[in-house]
């Protein structure tokens, strides 16, 4: 491995810089992003042309709505909680569910349809209508 340079300029005067070059970051027009705006400008207008000006908006979290969601074997397990609330009953072996007056906007399909259900949602996946069909039950949406 070669000298240092420091070690291999001791003595000298300059470290071969000459008299004044290489005293601090003024040689190199400021240290990190000084003088983009000025006099290192070019090289950021190649390299970065969108550095300067507004870059767009992020609405706040608290006012983007999202679907309140429910999966099909929370159904299953909340059922008896679902009627002594109100907002399922029994008829026979079917069960007739409320979703929309539980508080929930869409049905997803994941789990398995075990007993007869015939639910009613504003919003529910194709898989999720498949499988309570399957299992004899109706879906009841906004769609149809």
């Amino acid at each position: 491995m070669g000298k240092k340079k420091t070690k291999k300029n001791r003595g000298s005067r300059s470290h071969g810089r000459g008299t004044k070059k290489g005293r601090g970051a003024g040689e190199r027009g400021g240290r990190g992003k000084a003088g983009l705006g000025k006099h290192k400008w070019t090289s950021l207008a190649n390299e970065d042309p969108d550095y300067f000006g507004p870059k767009g908006f992020t609405r706040p979290q608290k006012l983007i709505e999202k679907d309140k969601v429910i999966n099909i074997y929370q159904i299953e397990e909340a059922l008896d909680e679902f009627i002594k609330q109100g907002f399922a009953e029994k008829e026979g072996s079917t069960y007739e569910v409320d979703l929309e007056k539980a508080g929930f906007d869409k049905l997803l399909s994941r789990g398995r349809a075990t007993k007869e259900m015939k639910i009613k949602i504003s919003d529910s996946s194709a898989r999720a209508k498949e499988k309570i069909e399957e299992a004899g039950g109706e879906l009841i949406t906004d769609e149809t």
